[in-house]
């Protein structure tokens, strides 16, 4: 009874200097609008955006990447690194074993994970490490900050965009995969590269000795005669409809000529 009417002479007093005893709701948030909060992605200029490093690394490889942007948004990524030789990173057989044999991953795998990432999240600084390739994955993510950060080279009706390319096919009946890169410099084909990768092995196909001889025994050639032909004919006619057929050869000239084709056509 005591504590009841202790509390009336309190609210009494407190009502007297103007305080009320009543309970105040706390104050509500107030309502966001519509998108207020929300960070604006990344507005980008339609155009092709490449870049490589200045220097090669302390192994003697220098990266190199070209993001294409179709509208405002990222379409195609491509990545390599290429040596002091002019080898890409992603055609030496021994660096991608030795590579996939210490931590399950290559350039072949990790390359198209981090290109996949970044279309799919339109902000390099978005992509996740691909586990395995850390390395790499820092070096792409840099690159492609860099590169999306300068002036792209406009969408245009005719002519080569300066970069490199890529393309690669599905893995055929006999389990290999056909892939190319070309680099273009000045708006001029200066290198291409083609190989064909095993899907259960791993092994591309210029490094199977024995598909190698198998071939060679049948047709009088082989893709380590055939194709510094096709190379050298595309950096000479600069058109991949304009490469002869090699004999021998007539499959994978028609794969090298289509992926090729299919690499020069960044906004298609």
């Amino acid at each position: 009874m005591k504590k009841k009417y202790l509390m009336y002479l309190l609210c009494f007093l407190l009502l007297l200097s103007g305080v009320s005893c009543a309970t105040t709701p706390p104050e509500s948030e107030p309502e966001e609008q519509n998108g207020q909060n929300e960070q604006p992605g990344p507005n980008y200029e339609e155009g092709v955006y490449s870049i490589q490093e200045e220097e090669f690394d302390d192994h003697g490889w220098k990266p190199m990447a070209t993001v294409v942007v179709d509208g405002d948004e990222i379409t195609k990524v491509y990545y390599d690194e290429i040596n002091q030789e002019d080898q890409l990173k992603s055609f030496d057989q021994d660096y991608l074993e030795s590579w996939k044999d210490k931590s399950g991953k290559n350039l072949l795998t990790a390359g198209p994970e981090l290109s996949k990432a970044l279309k799919e999240q339109q902000d390099p600084d978005k992509v996740d490490t691909v586990s395995g390739a850390t390395s790499t994955s820092e070096k792409f993510k840099e690159l492609t900050v860099n590169a999306l950060e300068d002036s792209p080279q406009p969408k245009k009706e005719n002519g080569y965009y300066d970069g490199i390319f890529g393309a690669q096919a599905d893995y055929d009946e006999r389990g290999w995969k056909a892939y190319v890169s070309v680099i273009i410099e000045d708006g001029k084909i200066t290198n291409a590269y083609y190989d064909e990768m095993n899907k259960e092995t791993g092994k591309l196909k210029s490094n199977d000795q024995e598909y190698l001889d198998n071939w060679k025994e049948n047709s009088g050639t082989n893709l380590q005669l055939a194709r510094p032909k096709l190379i050298q004919d595309l950096i000479s006619k600069q058109k991949p409809s304009k490469v002869d057929t090699v004999s021998g050869a007539t499959s994978t000239t028609t794969k090298f000529k289509d992926l090729i084709d299919e690499a020069l056509a960044p906004f298609e």
